[in-house]
């Protein structure tokens, strides 16, 4: 019996764990959003249609991993030597975070 309520204390615990993780992903999702919108992003890019419609980031969450997208923001021409996009390497370390959790998000409708 005492196992067993062990186990249930810590699945709990588990799932609460969880739970505060799922809200954290979505606050920094949420963040990322607004740091895109402060950044004026949609001067460049594209999302569901918003913005400068030549360079969209609809689905760029599947294409790219966390580090390529990182990477595309602060270095774009270690990426590509032919893009001219301004690096974003300035930003702070938790609005850069923010940034590409939000990017990561984008799936594929």
């Amino acid at each position: 019996m005492r196992q067993s309520a062990n186990l249930l204390i810590i699945a709990l615990m588990a799932a609460c764990w969880n739970g505060a993780d799922a809200q954290s992903e979505e606050a920094r999702v949420t963040r990322g959003a607004e740091v895109y919108r402060e950044q004026k992003c949609q001067a460049c890019h594209s999302v569901a249609g918003v913005g400068n419609r030549r360079y969209p980031l609809d689905g760029v969450g599947t294409k790219l991993t966390e580090e390529e997208i990182l990477k595309w923001i602060v270095a774009p021409r270690e990426m590509n030597p032919k893009v001219r996009k301004r690096a974003y390497d300035k930003l702070p370390k938790g609005d850069l975070e923010a940034l590409v959790a939000y990017l990561k998000s984008l799936r594929q409708p």
